[in-house]
């Protein structure tokens, strides 16, 4: 019965001050709002003055499914009426300086606890770090023990050697350069040389055809002339054959006539025959034999073309 008598007295305490909000002015808003402040602050303190040492009667209890549905309900009923929506945005519910210092100190311990935690968990990580580096400086079995600064000195000892083998790429890059350079003017003269002597060889090659050619025309030439100096040779050998046959022949025949040992024509013969020089000799056998040469020739060409077609 206490409790209802409380509820109650809330419930009409409540009503009294809506009431008078509504019927107040915009001017004094603010004198009721501490007035309504101050009211339910006493209003909570006489709640909490009668109750102490009492149990609720809900302890321990938990709302249904049924009526958690319909505290759900009514409270977005609520939220939609535009009266309490402005009511709740022009009077808002401030906690007092005890709740404040509640909060504040709870918030405070959360927050040093979070810290605590973050900072083992710093430590923590700290000392992990510490042993591994330790553990790679110390090193395994086998292995050199390092210095703190020896991850610098390797960078620095790879980022000369980087350097020197760029430097190494660029020089061979270079002498490269330089070999095919010389190899190419190399080539260029052998080629050179080899076109000179292949002109030279070219020439010599035109030079001893010319001198086989003059040589083998000379020669020609001579074995002509030899032969006709040997005709000529054989022929005055054989007219001198003649002639002494003739005169033996004369001298031994006793019933020879007198016209024919002084034939004109004959005796005209010889004596042209003496008359002309050796020179005019071979001219006239060089002409007869030209003249038989051609006629052989064309003789073998006669014979040729027939055969082809």
């Amino acid at each position: 019965m206490g409790t209802m008598t409380r509820v109650n007295c809330d419930s009409s305490e409540e009503k009294t001050s809506t009431e008078e909000v509504d019927l107040g002015s915009f001017s004094n808003s603010v004198v009721s709002f501490s007035c309504e402040d101050h009211k339910e602050n006493q209003r909570r303190r006489k709640i909490g003055l009668a109750n102490k040492g009492k149990i609720p009667w809900n302890k321990g209890i938990k709302h249904s499914a049924e009526t958690r549905e319909r505290i759900r309900q009514r409270t977005k009923e609520a939220l939609r009426d535009p009266k309490v929506r402005k009511k709740m945005s022009e009077c808002p519910r401030t906690h007092s300086k005890r709740t404040k210092a509640r909060i504040r100190s709870s918030l405070r311990r959360l927050w040093d606890e979070r810290l605590k935690w973050k900072r083992s968990r710093e430590k923590f990580f700290l000392s992990w770090k510490e042993s591994i580096a330790k553990a790679a400086k110390q090193g395994g079995l086998g292995q050199e023990e390092l210095n703190w600064d020896s991850y610098d000195g390797m960078k620095k000892e790879i980022a000369l050697k980087q350097l020197q083998w760029a430097a190494n790429k660029a020089k061979a890059k270079e002498m490269a350069r330089i070999r095919a350079e010389r190899a190419a003017q190399v080539k260029a003269e052998k080629v050179a040389r080899l076109a000179q002597k292949r002109k030279a060889r070219e020439q010599k090659a035109h030079v001893g055809r010319e001198i086989k050619r003059k040589t083998h025309k000379k020669s020609k030439e001579e074995k002509e002339e030899l032969a006709i100096a040997q005709e000529l040779k054989l022929k005055e050998r054989l007219t001198q054959i003649h002639r002494k046959k003739s005169i033996y022949g004369q001298l031994a025949s006793q019933d020879h006539r007198a016209w024919e040992i002084f034939d004109p024509e004959f005796m005209k013969r010889e004596q042209m025959q003496r008359e002309v020089s050796l020179a005019d000799q071979i001219r006239a056998i060089k002409n007869r034999r030209a003249g038989f040469m051609a006629m052989e020739a064309q003789q073998t060409s006669t014979s040729i073309h027939p055969s082809h077609e």
